[in-house]
Order: structure tokens, then sequence, then C-alpha cells
């Protein structure tokens, strides 16, 4: 029985990835280096986000001495354009849904909360989440990986059961947090990862539309 689903936010439920990619080269080339394709950014996109850079040219020990420059940089990029990105297709009736079944909704993200927070209320779908788990400074997903462990704490404190909880995001991220911790895995393609990066992770489901995500649940719970 599904009682909670946790999202990821950004290229799940935000429709941001180009957004994101373009900020990427934009923090690229502060750093010295040039821009990159989409393929390779969707090849190379992890979190802690240093990792990324480091595989892309830059020099790891100028990255986290100008981490807060760099982090400035991208959201000076990324910011106005994700103000014009849309939920992804199929994500507020799957929202609408999960509300009348009662099934808790969350968002778990490397991102800033007050940016998600900004985005949640011009897309009026803030009344959807139970809870927003993010970073509170700019930075922080450059150096740190501990979104899995914010959403553990808060299954725990809320004492659902492991396989009670969804873990849906468009990177491999989501899927080892899920695999972790004994939650259901649902990777959706089309955001910051190839497909083929989400399937050697084995997710126990893989969609193309939030709308899938639907009827896995209304699988699993009867």
């Amino acid at each position: 029985m599904i009682r909670l689903v946790a999202f990821d936010w950004n290229g799940t439920l935000l429709s941001d990835t180009r957004a994101c990619f373009e900020g990427a080269n934009a923090e690229f080339k502060a750093a010295g280096i040039k821009p990159i394709s989409l393929l390779r950014w969707r090849q190379t996109f992890t979190v802690p986000y240093v990792e990324c850079m480091v595989l892309n040219g830059v020099n790891r020990n100028f990255a986290l001495k100008n981490a807060k420059k760099l982090a400035r940089v991208f959201h000076g990029f990324y910011e106005p354009r994700a103000a014009k990105c849309r939920t992804r297709a199929g994500v507020r009736e799957v929202l609408d849904y999960l509300r009348q079944e009662k099934i808790k909704s969350m968002i778990y993200s490397n991102h800033t909360l007050v940016g998600i927070e900004a985005q949640l209320k011009r897309l009026k779908i803030r009344h959807h989440m139970d809870i927003v788990l993010a970073h509170d400074t700019e930075e922080g997903a450059l150096q740190s990986k501990n979104k899995g462990h914010k959403l553990f704490d808060y299954v725990q404190h809320h004492k659902f059961k492991p396989r009670e909880v969804i873990s849906i995001g468009d990177t491999e991220e989501e899927i080892e947090i899920g695999k972790q911790y004994g939650f259901r895995t649902v990777g959706i393609t089309g955001g910051y990862n190839t497909t083929d990066r989400l399937k050697k992770h084995h997710p126990d489901f893989l969609i193309h539309n939030m709308l899938e995500l639907k009827k896995i649940i209304k699988k699993l719970n009867t």
C-alpha cells in the first residue's frame, strides 16, 4: 500500500532540463571551460555537482574554492528561465489523484528551498505538498549529497514503512536512495540523466510520462 510519494523537483515535476543545462554551461564558462552538449551533460550530471564539473574539465580545488561564486553564476542564469518553466506533462493530474486518494506528496531536492517554494506558489501546486526538503544555500548541491538522509528521517518520523514509500526522479540518485532505504523506485525519462543511466540502476518502474505513475499506484494499492 503506497502512502507517500517523494518527488524529486528539477526535471521531474518541473520541466526545467534545458534551463538547468544552459545554466550549467554558464557556470562552465565562468570556470574557463568550453560549453558541453545536452547529451554530454545528461551523461555526466550527478550530485554532488562538483563531480559533474570535474568530469567536464573543471579543476576540483577551483570549483570548491569558488563554490559560492559559481553558484551565483548558475542561479543568476537559471532562475529567470525557470520562472517560465511549466510542470511536466501529467503532473497536475497525478497530484490531484494523490490528494483524492489521501496519499501524501512531498518534494526532496538538491535545489534551494526558497527557489522551489517560489515556483510552487507560481504554479499553484504548493497545497499538494506535505513538505519540501531542500538546501538552504545556493552552493549546497555543489558539495553535498544528503537529500536521501532527509527523506529517510522524514519517513521514520512519520512511521511510514519503506514499501509504503515511492521515490521518483529523473536521475540515478533517486533510484539509489530508494534502493538504499527499501522504498519503491520510479525513474522518469526525459530529465537530467539519459535513459540508459536510469536503466542501469534497475528502478522498479521506468516511465516516460508522469501519468504512468497513477497506473502504478493503482496497481500497487489493489
